[in-house]
């Protein structure tokens, strides 16, 4: 059985983040994009989650609410802030949506995370799911342009080279990745030089759209129904109107287009 489809937005960066705006930035994510498919705020999250024990049956986290998980195993959202503040060689800062046991609803809940890492090699990742169940059925044109408003902020905050919105059913790699064989880890190493995919919004970092021929060849010429120039040699190009619609043919020609920065 294929898994279900679920709307996806990546932002991948190698660069350092302004650590207390992305903790502001991703609560609102959480407040602007999650919180209508949940009926709980991060600060009631936090609050039935602060004397939280973990249990061979809820051993992830109040059941029915989600986890806010920090590496300290600290619950507080002044906590959460200041490992985001201050970060430690590794850190990872994840929302899961809970089934009444209290374990990750895997196929029909959500999930926001960043990942920051280490190594240099890698970048920074932030990576937020929704089903597609969540939303009765029909993802809106308001609900749309809410996910891309939070994802041009978190592109410019994060200075990202890279990242999509796209509806999925593929996994942590994407699509086009799975079709041409490539794997996770040399997908991420060449992350600032290469695109990872087509996809219905496509966010090319600057390396990419030199690669393209430049921010006014790229804006002229890329066969999308609207593309937006984030600054910073950032461009998000938008397939179609609506999330729901993406012919292959439109697919095929953003792939043409984008093949000197595809694997």
């Amino acid at each position: 059985m294929s898994p279900p489809h679920v709307v996806r937005l990546e932002l991948d960066t190698f660069s350092g983040v302004d650590r207390p705006a992305l903790a502001k930035w991703f609560g609102d994510l959480f407040s602007g994009l999650l919180a209508p498919l949940c009926p709980a705020s991060v600060e009631e999250l936090v609050a039935v989650a602060r004397d939280y024990h973990p249990s061979d049956t809820t051993p992830w986290g109040p059941p029915g609410y989600a986890r806010l998980l920090l590496s300290s195993g600290d619950f507080t959202l002044p906590s959460w802030s200041a490992a985001l503040d201050d970060l430690p060689s590794f850190l990872r800062v994840q929302l899961v949506q809970l089934d009444s046991q209290g374990l990750p609803l895997v196929d029909d809940g959500w999930c926001a995370e960043i990942l920051l890492k280490d190594d240099p090699a890698f970048p920074h990742q932030i990576t937020v799911t929704a089903a597609r169940s969540l939303f009765g059925g029909w993802i809106s044109h308001a609900v749309q342009q809410k996910w891309l408003s939070v994802f041009r902020s978190g592109a410019t905050l994060a200075q990202a080279c890279g990242g999509w919105i796209t509806l999925d059913r593929v996994g942590v790699r994407t699509a086009h990745e799975v079709a041409a064989g490539v794997g996770l880890d040399e997908s991420l190493f060449m992350a600032a030089e290469l695109s990872r995919g087509p996809h219905w919004a496509t966010l090319l970092g600057p390396r990419q759209v030199a690669a393209l021929g430049g921010v006014q060849e790229v804006c002229a010429t890329a066969p999308v129904v609207a593309v937006e120039h984030l600054g910073g040699g950032r461009i998000l190009l938008q397939l179609t109107e609506h999330l729901d619609e993406v012919p292959p043919d439109v697919l095929r020609k953003l792939t043409e287009f984008l093949t000197p920065v595809l694997h």
